[in-house]
This record gives C-alpha cells, sequence and structure tokens, in this order.
C-alpha cells in the first residue's frame, strides 16, 4: 500500500476501520509514520513516510483505545517535567488569501504544513527535511531559490491533479519543499511562494506542557493528535481532538474496567481505567474536547495533571 492510499483510508474523511485495517496499522505503529491526512487526496508523502499508525490511536475494535501490550507493573514510577513540544519553523507570510492557515504534522526529521484552499484544487504542501529528500521523478529542471540552487519536477499521479514539487538546501541541514495543485502547480507560482518563506517558528495548536522524564514527540498529526514516546514502543502517552463528549466511555473504550470522575482545570472530566492503560476525557479551556491516553504506571494524579497542561489554541483566519 503506497502513502497516498494509506492517506485515504486512515484520513479523516475515511470510512470506519475495519478490524483488519485496524490490526495491520497497530502492527506497524513502532515502526512507520505517514503524513497528516487532510479532507482530500494529498500527494504522496515520498521520502519517508510521516504518521501513518496515527488512525490506529483513535478505535480499536469496537470500542475506543489503542491496545497495547501490558508493561512490567514493577517498573519504577515515572516522575512528570515540562514537555517541549516542536515548533514548525518556517512562516509563509503573505499567505495567499484562497489558502486556509495551515495544518501541522511532524515526525522525527521531518515537518509538513498543509495549506488547502477553498477551491479544493490549489493547495499547497510545505515540507522541512533535515536532510536531503529522495527523489521520486526521473527528470527535473534547475531553478534558484534566494540565490540557492532548487530543482522542480512534476510528481507522477496518474489519474489525480497535476503536482509540481520544488525543493532546495535553504540553509545547511534544513531542506524546503514545496507542493503545489491547481494553479499553484507552475513554476512562477511556486517561485513567489518560496519568496516570502521567512524563520518564523509557529507553534502548533496542539500542545502538552508536561510529560514523564524523558519521553519525546514521537508524531503530531493535523493538528489533531499528538503521541509522546518512553524508552519503549510500548510507552506512549496519546492525545486527540475529538468533536464532542463521548457518553458512554465506559461501553466504548477498549478494556474498560472502571469510570470515575474527576476534575480537570475546574470541570468534571471522566476517567477510564481499561486493562492496558488510562484513558481521560475532558473539556480544556477554549471549549475543545480532548481524549487522553496513558500508561498505568502513571498515577491517577498525574494523569489529571497532564490533562490539565493540555491547550488547543484555535486556528487564525
Amino acid at each position: 500500500m503506497n502513502e497516498i492510499n494509506l492517506l485515504r483510508t486512515h484520513g479523516p474523511d475515511a470510512p470506519e476501520a475495519s478490524t483488519e485495517t485496524l490490526r495491520l496499522a497497530k502492527d506497524r505503529l513502532a515502526g512507520e509514520f505517514a503524513a497528516a491526512s487532510v479532507r482530500r487526496t494529498v500527494p504522496p508523502l515520498r521520502r519517508r513516510t510521516l504518521l501513518v499508525a496515527a488512525g490506529a490511536t483513535v478505535v480499536a475494535g469496537a470500542g475506543i483505545g489503542l491496545a497495547v501490550r501490558p508493561l512490567d507493573r514493577s517498573a519504577e514510577p515515572l516522575t512528570l517535567v515540562a514537555a517541549t513540544i516542536p515548533e514548525f519553523p518556517l512562516t509563509l507570510r503573505s499567505r495567499p488569501a484562497t489558502l486556509d492557515p495551515p495544518r501541522y504534522s511532524y515526525a522525527p526529521g521531518q515537518f509538513l504544513a498543509v495549506y488547502l484552499s477553498r477551491s479544493a484544487t490549489d493547495d499547497v504542501y510545505l515540507f522541512v527535511w533535515d536532510s536531503r529528500p529522495a527523489r521520486i521523478a526521473t527528470t527535473s529542471r534547475p531553478v534558484t531559490v534566494a540565490g540557492r540552487p532548487a530543482e522542480i519536477y512534476e510528481e507522477p499521479d496518474p489519474g489525480g491533479p497535476r503536482r509540481l514539487d520544488m525543493s532546495w538546501e535553504r540553509r545547511p541541514g534544513q531542506w524546503v519543499s514545496l507542493t503545489g495543485h491547481g494553479r499553484f502547480a507552475d513554476d512562477a507560482a511556486l517561485l513567489r511562494l518560496a519568496e516570502h518563506l521567512v524563520d518564523e517558528p509557529q507553534q502548533v495548536p496542539l500542545r502538552v506542557r508536561l510529560a514523564p522524564r524523558g519521553w519525546r514527540v514521537a508524531m503530531f498529526k493535523d493538528d489533531t493528535i499528538l503521541t509522546l514516546q518512553g524508552d519503549s514502543p510500548d510507552e506512549t502517552l496519546a492525545v486527540q481532538v475529538v468533536p464532542r463528549r463521548d457518553p458512554d466511555l465506559l461501553l466504548n473504550v477498549t478494556g474498560a474496567r472502571e469510570e470515575r470522575r474527576v476534575t480537570v482545570g475546574g470541570r468534571e472530566a471522566h476517567l477510564i481505567r481499561a486493562e492496558d492503560f488510562w484513558f481521560l476525557q475532558a473539556e480544556v479551556p477554549g471549549g475543545a474536547v480532548v481524549n487522553l491516553q496513558a500508561p498505568l504506571r502513571l498515577s491517577v494524579d498525574q494523569v489529571v495533571a497532564i490533562a490539565e497542561q493540555i491547550s488547543v489554541t484555535p486556528r487564525r483566519p
């Protein structure tokens, strides 16, 4: 299955996942990431896959929650410390009025900002890489971006809309790619966009300011899913923004054993103890509803403390 099919399968508009699809996604969680899903077809994430398994974070079987292998209950307790969430390193100044604000996805070494258009055809994808991305086109033509050599090539997508890609090393250790669709699938349009890229880091909307010591951001996806990971692939802490509260978590959370009411930021929240993890649903300041899935090595107070440090910033117009 290629990246485009993965995005269609796991994107926000995808049909409900089958048991087999979920099993495959869980099997790939430890070693593969795929790119941010968006509301329509996106170009292939060609050099490395980015955030594909995040689709398994939400639902498992008939219920909610990612099934993980049981952890050693005798392991030493986890200590919570301030968490650092990566910021997108660039800003597209003078963003064309037809493009919506960006949605971000991330995996270590690679970042993606997706600018969707109101026309549903004229979209822009901005990639930032820590190393040179692999080419997938056999031919290209040279151009210059801010005095640096770049190349433009057309990405193959039989039956799909035309896409044009421009890649260059913006500075040592920072490679940038711009992919244009529709009216942006044009050399001059891509070069104009590149002229407006500035070094101005952007915070991602979904943030967690508290996490177990030593845990790192493993990925985030489309501003709605954020996953941190410990030393083991089995040790994960996942946050997801959801449309609304679930009135029957005890029934819908996979392996749920007990439900209790807790207070998060002065608001009532619901905490589920499942077979292998904690699952908390809460409303954060601003009204967003989030699901937090955490390992049982954390205490109830620690889970609540993490939830109180989750924020969701509304997307700017």
